[in-house]
């Protein structure tokens, strides 16, 4: 039987009290678009709750009928199923475009429906590394944990590094993901330099005993016009070796208060220089590394450590770039058993969370789910269903109070701000807004 089904001409109209959309990006072939295992869990854990969810490629969105192209998992046919779709209430973005392309047509398809505002997206935007380092670096309570961080500017600037921090550099792109198109640069004890790293696809690249000034030649044809940041080689090694770092995954339940679903160890091969899954590498228990590492209280103190400074990371992320319901945080713990903070991902996975117990997985999974259900119930207070006179007012199905003016508008209890057209009406949004902050 096939996994998909073409796309019916069938507009299919659903509660948008109870629709959530996942957005991916399409392609051919089958299954239909990346990550499909999770998102078919998703939709049969929000089916469960009587939530109806779909996934839809944001460049789909038709305007003029408010309609996307949405994909939903049928049990009973076992196969991804196609039709025209109301545009949800609220959006969980799990995109993940491939080629510069595939990237430059999914940023602005998105960029569009956020500025159409006819639609909440679950999670904010996080700006580029850098600009994550720095902002955290000028906090007092999390600047210990940041390691120094440049941005690289040719040859020379790699050149200065290494007599700078003991003949040793990492570079990262600025805007990169998957440990994809990172390298390390070392020299070596008979004056040649040795690269390891990983190229875009995550193949490993390995480029050994070359003169300094040939290796960061290459290095610099291999960046060529991409941004990079150059940081300290920690020597984040395992039980064997190998590289390690752990992986926390921060989310809001459904009052909206930040949680900790669950610390994970990633454990990568012992030739690479990351430990990230999509590079080969392997999750384990966090305690389990950490006590084998640094002995059962030094390991005990670390994912307290851990855990302190992830509830403080996403609170300042979130006071400066806006909500999110969810955050990834990756952390590095050297040699010496000091705390690195790594770097913060807005569109985390959460393969690695198996491994921190069976409630994290699942929890892991259930979250987001939680939270956008709780945002939904509240939009049906403001603007869930939209006026049937079309002024820019909703109507709140949970007041039973109508509006004095009889407009089809409610009186939105929870709103004290007036609306700019002055109509009796509360402002849409802001019933969100406070409820993020409980």
């Amino acid at each position: 039987m096939p996994a998909t089904s073409p796309v019916s001409n069938t507009y299919r109209n659903v509660c948008s009290n109870t629709a959530i959309g996942i957005l991916v990006c399409e392609r051919s072939g089958d299954p239909p678009f990346a990550e499909s295992t999770f998102i078919r869990r998703l939709n049969e854990l929000g089916t469960a709750v009587g939530l109806q969810l779909y996934a839809f490629a944001p460049w789909t969105w038709d305007a003029s009928s408010n309609s996307v192209k949405g994909w939903s998992w049928s049990q009973e046919k076992q196969c991804w199923e196609a039709c025209r779709r109301q545009l949800p209430n609220v959006v969980y973005d799990r995109a993940w475009p491939e080629t510069q392309e595939e990237k430059q047509r999914c940023r602005l398809a998105i960029r569009r429906l956020r500025a159409a505002k006819r639609t909440t997206f679950l999670n904010g935007l996080l700006p580029h590394k850098g600009k994550v380092y720095e902002t955290l670096a000028k906090d007092r309570e999390l600047a210990y944990a940041i390691p120094p961080t440049s941005r690289y500017q040719g040859p020379a600037s790699v050149a200065s590094w290494l007599s700078r921090h003991r003949g040793s550099v990492f570079l990262k792109p600025i805007a990169g993901s998957h440990g994809k198109r990172v390298v390390a640069v070392v020299r070596s004890g008979n004056g040649t330099v040795n690269l390891t790293g990983r190229h875009s696809d995550n193949r490993p690249l390995a480029i050994q005993g070359v003169t300094e000034a040939a290796a960061l030649q290459r290095l610099d044809r291999w960046i060529g016009n991409r941004v990079y940041l150059m940081q300290p080689m920690l020597e984040l090694k395992g039980p064997s070796g190998e590289p390690f770092d752990l992986r926390v995954l921060m989310q809001k339940n459904k009052s909206g208060h930040w949680t900790l679903t669950g610390v994970a160890a990633r454990l990568g091969a012992p030739d690479s220089v990351t430990a990230n899954l999509h590079g080969g590498g392997t999750a384990a228990s966090a305690e389990d590394v950490l006590t084998r590492l640094f002995g059962e209280h030094r390991g005990a103190e670390l994912v307290r450590e851990v855990r302190r400074l992830s509830f403080l990371i996403v609170a300042r992320l979130e006071q400066t770039w806006g909500r999110f319901a969810e955050i990834g945080l990756d952390f590095g713990i050297d040699r010496s058993g000091k705390l690195w903070f790594i770097e913060a991902n807005s569109k985390p996975g959460r393969a690695s969370m198996r491994s921190a117990g069976r409630d994290a997985a699942l929890a892991a999974a259930r979250q987001p789910l939680s939270y956008a259900r709780s945002i939904l119930l509240r939009l049906a207070t403001t603007d869930a269903r939209r006026s049937p006179l079309d002024n820019g007012c909703s109507l709140a199905t949970t007041d039973a109070r109508r509006s004095p003016l009889d407009n089809g508008c409610s009186l939105a209890t929870t709103d004290a701000r007036r609306s700019p057209l002055d109509n009796g009406c509360a402002t849409p949004g802001r019933v969100i807004h406070e409820f993020d902050h409980l």
